[in-house]
């Protein structure tokens, strides 16, 4: 039995939302009192993960766009599907991160025309 490459890729995206539900409850929601200390470091925690994510993102782009330059270059250890799976890999990764951004915005938007 052979695993196809849209077989691994949907391991790693499963694998990545799991890590992100798991990232996600680990952050209590914030309590009416105030603001504290803890709730500024589970902040600060939030954004490291945004921030390793986009950087990871990032890192896959720039991966992508180095194998193609190297496939058209005609580098004989690169082959048409290395640079396939490698696009398709960070597309993927581009969009969901669009879509949490989405999401974000949209919950913004929601607080904001909450009345007070």
């Amino acid at each position: 039995m052979t695993i196809t490459n849209s077989a691994i890729t949907r391991i790693e995206i499963s694998e990545s939302l799991s890590k992100i539900r798991a990232l996600s409850n680990q952050v209590k929601p914030p309590e009416a009192s105030g603001i504290t200390s803890s709730k500024l470091s589970q902040f600060d925690h939030v954004m490291d993960i945004a921030k390793d994510s986009i950087s990871q993102i990032n890192h896959s782009q720039m991966q992508a766009e180095a194998l193609s330059h190297s496939y058209l270059a005609g580098d004989p250890n690169v082959t048409i599907s290395q640079v396939m799976m490698t696009t398709m890999k960070s597309k993927l990764a581009f969009e969901g991160l669009l879509v949490v951004r989405n999401k974000l915005l949209d919950a913004y938007k929601e607080i904001m025309n909450m009345p007070v």
